[in-house]
């Protein structure tokens, strides 16, 4: 059972006016939707994040430098692609980090076992 966290009001009118932006042509700037809801950019960014990892909130929300928006299908693909490429990029850099730590004389580096288990099934 995946958890959700309790959002305040403001989450949900925001998740509903990004409802109103589908395609990339249809983006709200940060400053505009910060706006409307009177509250920072920062702020933004923050029930941005809740909303797009929370499972509660069905739409996927994606930003680009003209703002927010729900993507189409295709912008969809697109994004979630360039996602994993970056994660599966990221563990390849973390992996290669691990491996040198132990032999360029900067000492062993450590994971914690979850991330051991994880580095060590992503495999070389």
């Amino acid at each position: 059972m995946i958890e959700t966290k309790h959002h305040d009001s403001t989450t949900y009118r925001i998740y509903d006016e990004l409802k109103n932006h589908v395609g990339k042509q249809n983006a709200i700037s940060a400053a505009d939707l910060s706006g409307m809801f009177h509250i920072s950019e920062r702020q933004l960014r923050d029930y941005i994040h809740d909303i797009r990892q929370d499972m509660k909130f069905d739409k996927v929300i994606l930003a680009y430098n003209k703002g927010y928006y729900i993507p189409t299908e295709q912008e969809g693909t697109a994004d979630v692609q360039r996602l994993f490429h970056h994660a599966f990029s990221t563990l390849r850099i973390a992996r290669a980090t691990v491996a040198k730590g132990s032999r360029n004389g900067q000492g062993k580096i450590k994971l914690g076992k979850y991330y051991k288990e994880f580095v060590e099934a992503f495999g070389e």
